[in-house]
C-alpha cells in the first residue's frame, strides 16, 4: 500500500503544489502564514490514500491521450450537482458499454498545443499538425449522431454539442497523407508540378541510360547505374576515366575510386527538374498555409470538439474501470451518515489480483446520531487498510470516479482529514508520538461537522493509560465538532468510551480464534480483541514467551478479553443460526417451485386430455350436424317447405353449438375443478340470487343468478349456464359476492368467448340483458341499431328479446316489422299491442 506518511486532505482546494515537499512538524509554521500552512497540509490531501495511485490506476482505461489533461486535473470536489452529472455521464457510458463497444480515440493525439499554435495569425502548421486537427474534425462527426435517438440523453447532449464539421472533412480528407505529405490532389498546380517533375525525370534517367550503355563497354563507368548526389541525376565512374565524360563532377566515393559525374547532356534537364522541385516546395507551403487558415477560421469549434470527446473518452474510461473492479455509483446523503458494503481498495484489489488472491471486502454503516466509529481487532487484521479504503471511497466519489464497492451511501465532505502510519522522523527531530500529535493539532485546528476523520492507532506510542485518555479527549474534541470520526485503536478504554457514548459505535476485525488468522472481515457492533499474544504465537515466538506472557496478564485485561472472546462466539452462534434459517429457507423455496413444477405438468396434461376431448366432441357434433341437415332437407323436400330451409338449418346449428359449449365447459370444469376445503362446508338453507353453490355432479362451484319458479334455479359454473332442481344444489358455508364468469380461468383462452359466455348468463337476469330501445331515431338509424343487435344476440345465445321503439306515427313499427318477417334469426315476433295476450310465446334468434 506504499509508505506511511501522514495526510491531511482539503476536498474544497483546487491547488497543485510540488510533490517533493517534506514532512514538518507544523509548530514550524509561523502564526502570520495560515494559507502556507494550510497549502503544505492540502500537499499531503491524497498521498496517504494514495488516491494519486487510483487516478494512475484509471489513466490505462483511457484510449488515447485526448483525455489525459482530464486525468491529471481530477480533484475532489464539494460541488454536488457537477458530481452527478459526472456520474450520469459514467452510468450511461456503462449502460452503453453492455449494447455496444466503446467509442475509441485511440487515433486522436492531444491538439491543445496545436491549437494554440493555431491562434497565432499568420502561423501554418506543418502536415502531421494538420492531420491531427483532421482526426478531431473526423471523430467529431463520427460520435456527434452516435447517441441520436438512444435513452442515453446525457452522451447525446454532450456529443451533439459538438460543430458539425463534414464540409471542412470533405475539403481536407485525404489532401495529407498518413506520412504528412501532401497528396497531388491538394491542387491542381501541385498535380501539374508533380507530373511535369515525373515526365522530366523520365527523360533524366533515359538520357543517363544511353550513356551508360555507351560507357559501359569502355569500361568507364564502375557500376552501370544511375544514382542521385545533392539531389541531381549523375553516374559513378572511374576516376582515372573522368575526363572522358564531360560534365559536373557532384563528390567522390569514400575510397576515391569513383567519381560522380552528371554529364553536361543533363544538366539543363536537371536544372529544370530542381526547378520544379522548388516550384513544389512552395506550393506545398501555400497548400498548407490556406489549409491552416480553413482550420484557424474553426479554431473555437475544434477546441470545444477537443474538449467534448476527451469528456466522453473519460466517461467511458471511468465505465471500463467500473466494470474491471465491481464498481457501483456513489449516492449521496444530505445527513450524516456513511454506508459502504462490499467495500474494497482498488490499488489493493489490482496488487491482489496480480498474485491470483482475492481481497477480503469490508461492510460498515453509520447513521445519524452516531458520526463516531472505533475499529478495534488484531494486529495485521486489516484495520488500517480499513481507514483508507473508507477514505478513496469518500475521495472517488467526491471526484465523480465510480467507488469499488457494491453500495455506496456517502457525505459530501468539506475535509478528509487522516493520521495513518509512522509519522517520525529523524531530519524534523519527530518522534513517532511527537509526529502524530503534532498531525493531530493541525486537524484538531480545522475539524468540523462537514469533515471526515481518519485516525490510525491513536493514543499509540506512549504510556497506555495516558494514551488512552489523551485518545479519548481528542475523540470527545472531534464529536463535539460534529465530524465524523473512524478510530483504529487497541486501547480497552476506548472501547468502553464507545459502549457507554451514544454517538459512538464499536466496530472490530474479525479473528478466527480457530486457526488464529484474521479473517479481515468488519463487524459492527462488537469490540474486537486484541489477540497480540495470539498473534506473536502464530508469527513464531517462542512457546515458553508466550506462555509466560499469557501467565502475566492482568485477571482485568483477561476477564475483558474472555467477555469480548464470549460475545464474539454469540455472534458467530447468532450468524449460525441465521445461515441455518436461510438454508431451510432455500429449501422450502425450493421445495415449493419443485411443487408448482409438478402442479404445472400434471395441468398440462390434463388440458392435453381436454385437447383430445375436445377434437372428439367435435367430431361427435359433426356428424350430428350432417345428420341434422340431412334430415332437415328431407322433411323440407316432403313437405315442400324450402322457403324456412336456411332459417332452420342457422337456428339448429347455433343450438348445437350452443349445447357443444356447454358439454365442453362441463368436462372442463370435471377435468380442472378442484374443490378447495372451504367449499365443501355447506348450510342448509334454500338457494337466494347471487349464492355460492355446488352442483350436483360437478367438482365446480358455481352462482345462483336465477330463481325459475318454485323447483329450479338458474346456476353459472365457470362459462356454462344451467337450469337444474333446488335440491341438486348446496349453498356454501363461504358466500363469495364475486360473479363466476369473471373470476373463473377462460379455458378457451379468448376474450370474446369470456364475454359471450356473460352475456348468455345474464340473459334472462333482467329487463335490460334483451332489451334495445330505439326511441327517437330514424328508421334507417332503428334498422342498423336493430340489426346489430340481433347479431350479437344471436351469436351471444339470447332466446327472448325485446325492442322498444315508441308509437307516434308508427312509421318506425313499420320498419321494424317489416325487418322481422325478413329477418335470418328472427322465428316470430309479437306486436307491442298482443304481448300481454301472447306474454307465453317465444322470441327466438
Amino acid at each position: 500500500m506504499g509508505g506511511k506518511v501522514r495526510s491531511l486532505v482539503d476536498t474544497t482546494s483546487h491547488r497543485r503544489y510540488d510533490s517533493k515537499v517534506s514532512i514538518m512538524d507544523s509548530s514550524s509554521f509561523p502564526a502570520s502564514n495560515n494559507e502556507n500552512r494550510e497549502e503544505v497540509r492540502d500537499n499531503f490531501s491524497r498521498d496517504i490514500l494514495e488516491f494519486s495511485g487510483v487516478i494512475e490506476l484509471l489513466r490505462g482505461f483511457l484510449t488515447g491521450p485526448i483525455a489525459a489533461p482530464l486525468v491529471r486535473s481530477l480533484e475532489p470536489r464539494t460541488d454536488l450537482d457537477a458530481i452527478r452529472r459526472d456520474l450520469e455521464f459514467v452510468k450511461e457510458a456503462r449502460d452503453f458499454l453492455r449494447e455496444s463497444s466503446r467509442p475509441s480515440c485511440s487515433s486522436l493525439k492531444d491538439p491543445r498545443a496545436i491549437l494554440e499554435k493555431l491562434g497565432i495569425e499568420g502561423v501554418a502548421l506543418d502536415p502531421q499538425e494538420i492531420l491531427a486537427l483532421i482526426e478531431v474534425a473526423r471523430a467529431a462527426c463520427d460520435l456527434r449522431g452516435l447517441f441520436h435517438k438512444s435513452p442515453f440523453a446525457r452522451l447525446d447532449e454532450l456529443a451533439g454539442a459538438m460543430a458539425d464539421f463534414r464540409g471542412l472533412v470533405k475539403d481536407l480528407d485525404g489532401k495529407i497523407l498518413p506520412d504528412g505529405t501532401l497528396d497531388s490532389s491538394a491542387s491542381k498546380e501541385l498535380a501539374r508540378i508533380r507530373r511535369s517533375t515525373e515526365r522530366l525525370r523520365g527523360e533524366v534517367q533515359s538520357t543517363l541510360e544511353k550513356l551508360v550503355r555507351q560507357f559501359s563497354h569502355d569500361e568507364v563507368l564502375q557500376d552501370a547505374v544511375v544514382t542521385l548526389r545533392n539531389d541531381r541525376f549523375v553516374i559513378p565512374v572511374r576516376t582515372e576515366e573522368k575526363r572522358r565524360v564531360g560534365g559536373v563532377i557532384h563528390g567522390a566515393s569514400s575510397s576515391g575510386a569513383t567519381v560522380f559525374v552528371e554529364p553536361l547532356e543533363t544538366v539543363p534537364l536537371n536544372n529544370e527538374l530542381v526547378e520544379l522541385q522548388e516550384r513544389e516546395f512552395a506550393e506545398v507551403q501555400r497548400i498548407l498555409a490556406e489549409f491552416s487558415e480553413k482550420l484557424r477560421a474553426q479554431k473555437t469549434q475544434l477546441a470545444g470538439a477537443a474538449e467534448i470527446l476527451s469528456e466522453l473518452d473519460f466517461a467511458f474510461a471511468k465505465a471500463e474501470f467500473a466494470r474491471a473492479y465491481n464498481c457501483c455509483l456513489p449516492e449521496f446523503l444530505s445527513i450524516p451518515g456513511i454506508v459502504l458494503k462490499d467495500l474494497r481498495h482498488p490499488l489493493l484489489e489490482k496488487s491482489l489480483r496480480a498474485q491470483k488472491r482475492k481481497s477480503v471486502p469490508i461492510t460498515l454503516e453509520l447513521d445519524a446520531p452516531k458520526i463516531l466509529m472505533i475499529i478495534s481487532g488484531p494486529n495485521t487484521g486489516g484495520k488500517t487498510v480499513a481507514l483508507k479504503s473508507i477514505g478513496i471511497a469518500v475521495l472517488m466519489a467526491q471526484a465523480g470516479l465510480p467507488v469499488a464497492a457494491s453500495e455506496a451511501r456517502l457525505p459530501i465532505c468539506n475535509r478528509v482529514l487522516a493520521d495513518i502510519g509512522d509519522q517520525q522522523s529523524i531530519q524534523a527531530n519527530l518522534s513517532t508520538f511527537s509526529a502524530h500529535i503534532a498531525n493531530i493539532q493541525s486537524m484538531v485546528s480545522v475539524a468540523d461537522q462537514n469533515d471526515l476523520v481518519l485516525l490510525d492507532e491513536i493514543g499509540a506510542s506512549t504510556e497506555p493509560n495516558e494514551g488512552a485518555a489523551l485518545a479519548v479527549a481528542i475523540l470527545e474534541h472531534f464529536r463535539e465538532r460534529g465530524a465524523m470520526t473512524f478510530v483504529s485503536t487497541h486501547h480497552s478504554r476506548l472501547k468502553a468510551y464507545a459502549a457507554e457514548t451514544p454517538q459512538a459505535l464499536n466496530a472490530s476485525m474479525e479473528f478466527d480464534e480457530v486457526t488464529l488468522q484474521p479473517t479481515y472481515r468488519l463487524i459492527s457492533g462488537l469490540p474486537g480483541k486484541s489477540s497480540g499474544i495470539d498473534t506473536a504465537e502464530r508469527l513464531g515466538l517462542a512457546k515458553s514467551i508466550v506462555e509466560k506472557a499469557r501467565a502475566l496478564l492482568h485477571p482485568a485485561d483477561a476477564e475483558a478479553a474472555a467477555l469480548v472472546a464470549s460475545l464474539h462466539e454469540q455472534k458467530s452462534d447468532f450468524e449460525t443460526r441465521l445461515n441455518d434459517l436461510e438454508r431451510q429457507r432455500g429449501e422450502f423455496e425450493a421445495r415449493r417451485a419443485e411443487l408448482e413444477q409438478k402442479f404445472e405438468q400434471e395441468r398440462r396434461k390434463k388440458l392435453r386430455e381436454l385437447d383430445s376431448r375436445l377434437e372428439e366432441t367435435l367430431k361427435q357434433y359433426e356428424e350430428k350436424w350432417e345428420k341434422t341437415v340431412s334430415a332437415i332437407q328431407a322433411q323440407a323436400l316432403a313437405q315442400g317447405q324450402s322457403m324456412s330451409l336456411g332459417k332452420k338449418v342457422e337456428r339448429k346449428a347455433a343450438a348445437m353449438r350452443s349445447d357443444a359449449r356447454d358439454e365442453w365447459n362441463a368436462q372442463v370444469l370435471e377435468t380442472l375443478g378442484a374443490p378447495s376445503a372451504e367449499d365443501t362446508r355447506v348450510i342448509d338453507s334454500p338457494p337466494a340470487l347471487g349464492d355460492r353453490v355446488s352442483v350436483a355432479n360437478l367438482s365446480t362451484a358455481g352462482t345462483v343468478t336465477a330463481l325459475a319458479g318454485d323447483d329450479e334455479v338458474e346456476v353459472v359454473v365457470g362459462q356454462l349456464r344451467m337450469r337444474v332442481r333446488k335440491d341438486e344444489v348446496q349453498v356454501l358455508a363461504r358466500v363469495k359476492g364475486a360473479n363466476l364468469i369473471s373470476s373463473a380461468p377462460n379455458v378457451g383462452g379468448s376474450r370474446e368467448t369470456s364475454r359471450r359466455a356473460a352475456s348468455h348468463a345474464g340473459a334472462d337476469s333482467g329487463p335490460a340483458s334483451g332489451e334495445i330501445n330505439v326511441i327517437g331515431t330514424t328508421a334507417d338509424e332503428a334498422r342498423d341499431l336493430v340489426d346489430k343487435f340481433l347479431d350479437a344476440s344471436f351469436v351471444g345465445g339470447r332466446f327472448r328479446l325485446r325492442v322498444v321503439h315508441g308509437h307516434g306515427k308508427g312509421i318506425l313499427m313499420r320498419a321494424l316489422h317489416q325487418m322481422f318477417a325478413q329477418h335470418p334469426h328472427v322465428e316470430s315476433f309479437i306486436p307491442p299491442l298482443r304481448m300481454k295476450a301472447a306474454r307465453a310465446r317465444r322470441l327466438w334468434s
